[in-house]
């Protein structure tokens, strides 16, 4: 029985420092990687870190990109509005020879019709809607206002382009370079 107890002690010695050398070597493992799991996890603080600071940077360029963006816009709208800026001779005729004239420097397709040439010299304009035409009627410019004379006469305003009674209603009466507005006071029968 000897014999067995020095193998059953040698085995015992045997399994002790085998499992004390093999718990050894994953404990130095276990460790190693705990510091390099700390070394990983402070890299992903830092990165996470630079990353805001990028995102933040980022977030800064962009509103900064918009607001260049948006002058760049309002230069080109300037630029263009610059660039097709038209110019017309408004003329309102009150009659007896008592007449104003004004330059008018217009946006084509912006601000281009007769009533909005009109408008933009004329302070005080009284007109009628009537939405069946999408046009206006002009009734009072400064004060002088349409008026009728008889069943089949009045004064009235009258729209003419370059010298010809246009065929349009103000709203619709596109003015382009060089044009003569003129805006007459007239009698006018039926």
């Amino acid at each position: 029985m000897n014999r067995i107890y020095k193998v059953l002690i040698i085995s015992l010695l045997i399994w002790a420092t085998v499992s004390t050398t093999l718990f050894s070597y994953y404990y130095i493992q276990y460790t190693n990687l705990q510091i390099q799991l700390n070394v990983v996890e402070n890299r992903i603080i830092r990165y996470k870190k630079a990353l805001d600071a990028i995102n933040e940077t980022l977030h800064t360029l962009n509103s900064s990109y918009i607001v260049l963006l948006s002058n760049y816009e309002d230069l080109l709208t300037r630029f263009h509005n610059i660039l097709n800026k038209s110019v017309a001779i408004l003329v309102i005729d009150y009659g007896k020879g008592h007449r104003e004239i004004y330059k008018i420097e217009f946006i084509s397709g912006v601000n281009d019709t007769a009533f909005e040439i009109l408008k933009s010299v004329v302070g005080d304009i009284k007109y009628k809607y009537y939405e069946a035409y999408d046009d206006v009627f002009i009734e009072c410019i400064n004060g002088v206002c349409n008026h009728q004379v008889s069943e089949n006469s009045g004064y009235y305003w009258m729209l003419y382009i370059n010298f010809e009674l246009s065929p349009y209603g103000a709203m619709h009466t596109i003015i382009h370079d060089g044009d003569i507005v003129i805006w007459n006071y007239t009698l006018v029968s039926w």
